[in-house]
C-alpha cells in the first residue's frame, strides 16, 4: 500500500498518468519447476489409474502465487524494468520521456507513465506474454478510489465505497457523525474488559477484531486522523470489552 501511495504521489508531483491493467487468468500463465500431481477429473472415462502431472499453476494450488510472481517477474526483467530494492512488486524502467512504474499486486496492476507513447509501449510487451484486459485510467485499487483530474492538476485518494461497506456491515448506518474520533478525556483499560465467562461469552458474538482490522486498513490508506484511536483500541483484541 505504501508503495502504491508513493507511486500516485509521483504521478501528482510530475504530472503522470495512470492506467490500470488486469491479467486474465494470471496462474494459468505460471511454469511449474516441481513435478505436481493431480487426479484426474470427474467425467474422463476409464481413467482411475492414472493421475495427470501439470505443467502449469492452477488456482488453489499451494505453489501457484509463487510461480505466477516469478514468470510476470523474468517478463519485466525481459523488458528492461528493474525491480524496486524496496519492493520487490514495483518495477521502474527508464524512457526518453521519464520513468515507467509499474506497481504490481497479484494479477492486478497500475502503471504511471509521462506519455501515451510509453504506457503502449508497456502494454503491447505484457500483452505479448499474456491476456491482458484494459481497465482505462485507474480508478480503483485495494479498497481505494483514485480521483485524478489532470485538466484540474488534481489528484486525491479516498475510500468513500469502502468506508460505506464497512459502516453497513457492522450495522452503523443510523449512527451520529463526530469531528473527533475519540471523546474527550476517553481512558480505556484492560478493567473494562469481561472478568467473567458469562460477560466473555456474551462478547464473542461481536466481531471486534474484524472491525478494528478495517479501521486499521482505513487509516493506513487514507485516513491516518484515526490512527491513534484505531491503534488504542487494538490493545483490546484478545478480551474487549462493551466499551471498547
Amino acid at each position: 500500500m505504501n508503495s502504491i501511495r508513493v507511486v500516485i504521489s509521483v504521478c501528482a508531483a510530475y504530472e503522470y498518468r495512470m492506467e490500470q491493467l488486469d491479467t486474465d487468468t494470471a496462474f494459468l500463465n505460471s511454469e511449474l519447476k516441481n513435478r505436481v500431481y493431480m487426479e484426474v477429473p470427474i467425467g474422463i472415462e476409464n481413467a482411475r489409474d492414472y493421475q495427470c502431472q501439470l505443467d502449469k499453476a492452477i488456482y488453489g494450488l499451494m505453489q501457484a502465487a509463487s510461480a505466477w510472481n516469478k514468470t510476470i517477474h523474468r517478463v519485466f526483467l525481459g523488458n528492461g524494468f528493474k525491480s524496486c530494492g524496496a519492493d520487490q512488486c514495483v518495477y521502474v524502467k527508464g524512457s526518453k520521456n521519464g520513468f515507467i512504474y509499474v506497481c504490481l499486486y497479484v494479477d492486478d496492476m497500475i502503471i504511471a507513465v509521462k506519455t501515451s507513447e510509453d504506457i503502449r509501449e508497456v502494454k503491447d510487451a505484457l500483452k505479448n506474454a499474456f491476456k491482458m484486459k484494459e481497465l482505462g485510467p485507474a480508478k480503483f485499487i485495494l479498497g481505494m478510489e483514485i480521483d485524478h483530474d489532470m485538466t484540474a492538476e488534481t489528484l486525491k485518494i479516498k475510500q468513500t465505497r469502502y468506508i460505506d461497506d464497512v459502516v453497513e456491515r457492522f450495522g452503523q448506518e443510523n449512527a451520529k457523525p463526530v469531528d473527533n474520533p475519540c471523546a474527550a478525556g476517553l481512558k480505556l483499560s484492560k478493567t473494562q474488559s469481561p472478568g467473567t465467562d458469562a460477560e466473555q461469552n456474551a462478547m464473542r458474538s461481536k466481531p471486534y477484531r474484524s472491525l478494528i482490522g478495517c479501521l486499521l486498513y482505513i487509516t493506513t490508506c487514507t485516513r491516518p486522523d484515526i490512527a491513534f484511536m484505531a491503534t488504542q483500541l487494538s490493545r483490546f483484541l484478545e478480551n474487549p470489552g462493551q466499551q471498547h
